[in-house]
């Protein structure tokens, strides 16, 4: 007898939540996408922990329908209430008739949804030239300057905090940003989980709930009280969060621990891996910064770090965002990451840096380092003219850097030491001597990155 293997695909979530740099809209939307999961449970009849739901989380739904009326009905009316209920976002829908292993049929599944994903979709708030529209967000205004999708991330913002009277309400930016008005965007996304997904067959529906609740336990318990933190979305292996710029570094670190720590008590990953890494980008900005370039950093950034560990260990990336917008990574690298004088050509992107790997520079050494440098009588005010004299000539900047290193061992030389050995601790190549060395294929020095964290972040 034949079943029916559904697939339904959430996309431009990230330009629904990011629309705007308003936080109320932005905690509205987050609500908004959290509650489609609900809704498709409404839909289709079928529960939480149902054998039939393979995976619904994160703007990623499969599940399974015994007859063909059942999965007609769902996706009759599924893909007419998200749109409703969220103006600006796209759902792409599939349906693979199966008889055997629903896991045998799942590519196929995928090959359909993505040739839906790339068929046109005409948004229901579309507009003609006569309409006024919203100057923030370019959509048609239905009362002053608000359109319909910001009226219901508005409502939906108000519901929530009527609902989580104990959650502290942040109104805007203002109340998150630190002392140099700098907050953080962090991406985390799982790395290798789609090649898992194929071998768990029905154990797929179990791992999808275990993995969502080892996500969310991992952010929990990243943080801790004194952190300005607001989770955006959080769900599957997918995370992305807004928090001062303080506490970004910390909470990565945390949950990157807790993630790999929670998924080896995943029971269904027995016989197939020990447990999953993930990887990071963090875009730190301006509180008025366009939050949809500092989203698109922050997925780039996480990409990079994904690539430099090849996807089989935890690491993150990031970047001080001080241009006016943001294109992509690789002119990041050439405009802003890259010194070429006279002799050599230097990389400042120092990373990725890794949870915990040999042989690589990791978080905590980074950390560490950073704190050194924070010390009274750091040579850090004289180390960025160094960089600059970098840009002019290869032996004047090593002349300087001796000058600077004579100086701080006479101001005080057991600070000197102390960072002297945490560099060697980041890489056993680097000294106070010797801040540039050969790297993943180039030349490269982490003065830029600690100079980063210095100068977007205050010392807790």
């Amino acid at each position: 007898m034949s079943r029916y293997l559904y697939g339904a695909s959430i996309q431009g979530i990230q330009g629904f939540i990011f629309a705007t740099n308003k936080l109320q809209e932005i905690v509205g939307a987050s609500e908004i996408v959290k509650s489609v999961a609900d809704k498709f449970e409404e839909i289709s009849g079928y529960k939480e922990g149902d054998e039939h739901i393979l995976i619904n989380t994160a703007g990623n739904i499969k599940a399974i329908f015994d007859s063909y009326d059942e999965c007609q009905k769902v996706v009759l009316e599924f893909s007419k209430i998200i749109s409703q209920m969220a103006y600006g976002i796209t759902i792409s829908q599939a349906v693979v008739e199966f008889d055997g292993e629903s896991k045998d049929y799942i590519d196929e599944l995928e090959k359909r949804l993505k040739v839906q994903r790339n068929k046109p979709s005409i948004p229901l708030d579309s507009s003609i030239n006569i309409m006024k529209l919203n100057p923030k967000t370019a959509r048609p205004a239905i009362n002053k300057d608000m359109d319909i999708a910001t009226k219901q991330k508005l409502e939906a913002n108000i519901k929530f905090y009527k609902a989580n009277p104990s959650v502290t309400e942040f109104k805007d930016f203002s109340y998150m940003k630190n002392t140099k008005g700098k907050i953080a965007v962090i991406h985390i996304d799982g790395n290798g989980l789609g090649k898992i997904v194929k071998e768990l067959g029905e154990k797929l529906s179990a791992f999808s709930i275990a993995l969502d609740k080892a996500t969310k336990d991992a952010v929990r318990d990243a943080k801790d009280d004194s952190m300005h933190i607001r989770e955006v979305i959080v769900g599957g292996d997918d995370v992305t969060v807004i928090c001062n710029a303080n506490d970004a570094l910390t909470f990565t670190q945390n949950f990157l621990q807790n993630f790999e720590d929670n998924t080896t008590k995943i029971k269904e990953l027995n016989g197939i891996i020990d447990g999953l890494t993930a990887c990071a980008g963090i875009a730190y900005c301006n509180e008025k910064y366009p939050f949809h370039y500092a989203v698109d950093l922050a997925e780039a950034l996480c990409g990079v770090a994904k690539n430099h560990s090849n996807r089989e260990d935890s690491s993150l990336m990031f970047h001080n965002i001080q241009s006016s917008n943001y294109q992509n990574w690789d002119k990041f690298i050439a405009d802003e990451l890259t010194i070429k004088n006279d002799t050599q050509t230097i990389r400042c992107d120092f990373g990725a840096y890794y949870l915990n790997k040999e042989d690589e520079a990791n978080i905590e050494d980074l950390m560490n380092t950073v704190g050194a440098y924070r010390c009274e009588n750091s040579p850090i005010s004289r180390l960025r003219d160094w960089l600059s004299e970098l840009y002019k000539s290869d032996k004047n900047a090593q002349n300087l850097l001796n000058r600077i290193n004579t100086i701080t061992k006479q101001n005080n030389n057991w600070n000197c030491e102390i960072m002297d050995k945490n560099l060697k601790f980041f890489d056993k190549n680097l000294s106070n001597d010797t801040l540039i060395i050969d790297k993943d294929g180039h030349i490269k020095t982490p003065i830029y990155d600690i100079l980063q964290i210095l100068s977007t972040t205050e010392a807790k």
